[in-house]
């Protein structure tokens, strides 16, 4: 059987959304709270622009205090400022969560983008209003 590029690049995009799957199961028995996070914040309808009020604000699950309690946010000083597309957010934020430690409840902080300049950040423990 020859292999065309198509055929490569098809079977490499299955692969990435086999993992991105794969992912989300592990976040989900970490904490299901990150993935409820995630969502709110990758789902919204707006685009997400690194820096921005709202990729620093990020997105929170409804459980609001508690070790289980999530935030989800983007900073950095990416210039000029870097687009997130809504794939990337969900599937980079899973891969952390899944790869974080054990116990940490899928809390996490990891560089992206060009020249690293987004911060992306997983912190549990959150409480409402106090960070």
């Amino acid at each position: 059987m020859k292999l065309t590029i198509p055929t490569l690049l098809l079977a490499l995009l299955a692969a990435t959304e086999v993992t991105a799957a794969s992912n989300r199961d592990i976040c989900l028995s970490k904490n299901r709270n990150v993935v409820e996070a995630v969502n709110a914040f990758c789902n919204s309808k707006r685009n997400i622009v690194v820096p921005s009020a709202y990729a620093k604000a990020g997105g929170t699950a409804a459980t609001k205090n508690g070790p289980r309690a999530i935030k989800v946010s983007i900073g950095g000083n990416c210039k000029p400022p870097q687009w997130v597309p809504q794939k990337y957010c969900k599937s980079q934020f899973m891969g952390m969560c899944a790869r974080s430690a054990k116990g940490s409840y899928g809390a996490s902080a990891k560089r992206f983008g060009r020249n690293k300049c987004q911060n992306w950040s997983i912190q549990t423990g959150y409480v409402a209003g106090r960070q």
